[in-house]
Formats: C-alpha cells, sequence, structure tokens
C-alpha cells in the first residue's frame, strides 16, 4: 500500500472539529494541497489503511500548516474556536490559532481514551487525533458503542464532509516526523 493509503486510515475527533457546510472551493485547491504533499489527491475511503510503514519517506510538514487546515475545518465558534461570547471549545479544545492548538494537542491525554494522546509525536497511529478524523475510533475498545452510548463520539470534522486524503496525509505527515511546532 502506498503512503497515501496508509495515511488514509488512521485520522479528528469530536475534539478537532465542526465545519460551516462546505462552499464550492476553487477547482485547483485540493491539487495544490496534493501536489504539496506529493500525493494522489483522489479521496480514499477512511479505513482504506492500516499501519504505517515506517520506513516511508515522510513530506515535511509546518504547523503552519497543519494550522491553516484547523482553521479553515475546525475553529469555527460552534466548534473549537471561540464565539463573540467567549464560548466555543467543543470538548474544551480550542483550535484557534497556532499557540493555542499546539499547547492544547501534543502530548495531551485524550479525554475519551486516556491511555492515547490527542497528538503523540512520532506516532500517528497512536494519536486521538488521527483516529478522529479518519473516522476509525469504534476499533478502540474504549470507544464500542452500545445501546444509547456512544463514548467516542462521530468522526471529525463533525458538521462537514470528513478531511480529503491530502488532508488526512498532511496531519499524519506532521505528526511522524515528531510534530514539530515550527
Amino acid at each position: 500500500m502506498n503512503l497515501l493509503h496508509r495515511a488514509s486510515a488512521v485520522l479528528v475527533m469530536s475534539l478537532l472539529g465542526c465545519s460551516d457546510p462546505p462552499t464550492s472551493p476553487p477547482q485547483d485547491a485540493g491539487a495544490d494541497l496534493g501536489a504539496d504533499l506529493g500525493a494522489d489527491t483522489g479521496d480514499e475511503p477512511a479505513d482504506a489503511a492500516t499501519d504505517a510503514d515506517e520506513d516511508v519517506p515522510v513530506t515535511p510538514v509546518t504547523f503552519t500548516q497543519v494550522q491553516e487546515l484547523f482553521t479553515r475545518t475546525c475553529a469555527m465558534p460552534a466548534c473549537h474556536g471561540r464565539g463573540s461570547d467567549g464560548g466555543g471549545g467543543s470538548g474544551g479544545l480550542f483550535l484557534t490559532d497556532d499557540s493555542t492548538s499546539y499547547g492544547a494537542m501534543v502530548n495531551q491525554p485524550a479525554d475519551q481514551v486516556g491511555r492515547l494522546r490527542l497528538v503523540s509525536p512520532g506516532d500517528p497511529d497512536q494519536s486521538y487525533l488521527v483516529i478522529k478524523v479518519e473516522g476509525t475510533m469504534r476499533q478502540l475498545p474504549e470507544c464500542a458503542p452500545s445501546p444509547g452510548r456512544n463514548p467516542c463520539g462521530v468522526q471529525m470534522p463533525q458538521l462537514a464532509a470528513p478531511l480529503t486524503a491530502a488532508e488526512r496525509t498532511l496531519i499524519r505527515n506532521w505528526i511522524r516526523s515528531g510534530a514539530p511546532r515550527m
């Protein structure tokens, strides 16, 4: 399986975001992101892959690129942004700017699955952010639904289409490269 398929397997969390209903993006917007990642920009099913191959080279990703994605898809007032009244931050997670987002996620425990970190530098498969954006949380024992109970919520972003394969790859590559702040 290629890196894109592997990257598609595990990604945003009831912790990561909601989004306004999608507007028509520029026709080449996805192509630019995919080209930047060196990836096929065709959407793959979120569960198309599982384990990442550590020997595959990782395309360098900056946290600024990741934050731009969060700002666009997650940081609305009703989700992980701040409302005019100061509220927001679904699940207590604010993804409004570089410093707030980074500090809230990197090496921080996932409330819904305490044995995992939201972002575990170097290990996207053990990062709850990846699990939530890929919609694979029900594979975790702690997240198994039962009648009247859905302990880990839904795939993120909640109020918009799932992230594209290229967007999920961006997050995976950032985490795999150690989740650098720069």
